[in-house]
């Protein structure tokens, strides 16, 4: 039986430990949440000891998920690295590369280590990287990539970060992950409109073997839209090309009202609670903690995501020049 820890009880946090409350050979055994206020409602939900302070509940735990907000990831994550835990730490790693690299240097292994980069857990992701890494496509001439949502996503996130840290780094790392390729150098133009970060963000992007793309992120729709999210991918080769609409909505409740739709895939409620992207994260991270075996998704992949995004934010600054990407840990 595994022992297991969420840091940060958000609404992301809150999903991980309905998670681990529901898998076999894991006990949930704590939760950390700074905000005293909520403690005793949260104790009442997963009936489990609700702490101020992570510091105080990291003793003798496996396995750990760090939920916290991004700028505060290497804070929870090293710690919990330290005291032997095999760390989940939601996306981004870092919001610098050199928080990420102080994440990586914590390990006491490689595998101590995982990034919820959740799309890489879609089966359509995983047949599209199938077909991509076997030469279905042939060789790889372009690629696009596309995120942008409805303003009530940016409502609490867009005070403390940027929309190509909080969506775009799902393209960063979806793109690596799908063709194998690592981004070069990265050409941006963005820019602030409701808030004191940057909304809306478009980049070209220059790949290995001169492989070309585009990365469009913005959380500047209308929330009167009905779908919160246009999202998806397009590769396309000397033989062909492959599509996915990440943007999608499976499950529509319709009363006298009104309707709502939701997404039971990537972000089911947990009223809702099915299969999806993230219990098989957190199921392969489990089960990497147990057995020993590698880690889902290597702190070195979300380093590299980090950087990918960090050039976007660098030539964004610089009015659109280009801005080589760093590589490497």
């Amino acid at each position: 039986m595994l022992d297991a820890l969420v840091i940060g009880m958000g609404w992301m946090g809150g999903l991980h430990a309905a998670t681990y409350s529901r898998l076999d050979g894991v006990r949930l055994v704590g939760v950390v949440e700074p905000d005293e206020t909520r403690h005793a409602a949260l104790a009442e939900e997963f009936g489990v000891p609700v702490h101020p302070r992570a510091e105080d509940a990291l003793g003798g735990v496996d396995v750990v998920s760090v939920c916290v907000p991004d700028d505060r990831h290497a804070a929870a994550a090293v710690p919990a690295l330290t005291a032997g835990a095999r760390v989940l730490v939601e996306k981004p790693l870092a919001v610098t590369s050199a928080d990420a690299r102080r994440i990586l240097r914590a390990r006491p292994d490689p595998d101590a280590l995982s990034v919820g980069h959740i799309l890489r857990f879609d089966p359509r992701v995983v047949r599209c990287r199938e077909l991509v890494r076997s030469g279905e496509l042939g060789e790889l001439w372009h690629v696009e990539v596309w995120r942008d949502t409805t303003r009530m996503v940016a409502a609490a996130p867009a005070q403390r970060t940027s929309v190509a840290w909080f969506l775009g780094i799902h393209d960063a790392d979806l793109v690596r992950h799908v063709t194998g390729l690592s981004a070069a150098r990265v050409s941006a133009l963005g820019r602030s409109v409701f808030s004191p970060n940057i909304d809306v963000a478009y980049a070209g992007v220059e790949y290995d073997a001169g492989v070309v793309g585009s990365m469009e992120n913005n959380w500047t729709l209308p929330d009167g839209r009905p779908n919160r999210a246009l999202a998806g991918l397009r590769v396309v080769g000397s033989r062909g090309a492959a599509e996915i609409d990440l943007g999608h909505l499976d499950l529509s409740h319709t009363t006298g009202t009104g309707s709502v739709n939701l997404d039971s895939r990537n972000w089911p409620s947990r009223e809702h609670y099915g299969v999806a992207n993230i219990r098989t994260e957190i199921e392969e991270f489990v089960r990497a903690a147990r057995d020993g075996g590698p880690t889902p998704v290597p702190g070195e992949e979300g380093l590299a995501a980090v950087q990918v995004v960090e050039a976007v934010h660098a030539s964004i600054a610089a009015g659109g020049s280009p801005v080589e990407v760093e590589r490497g840990a």
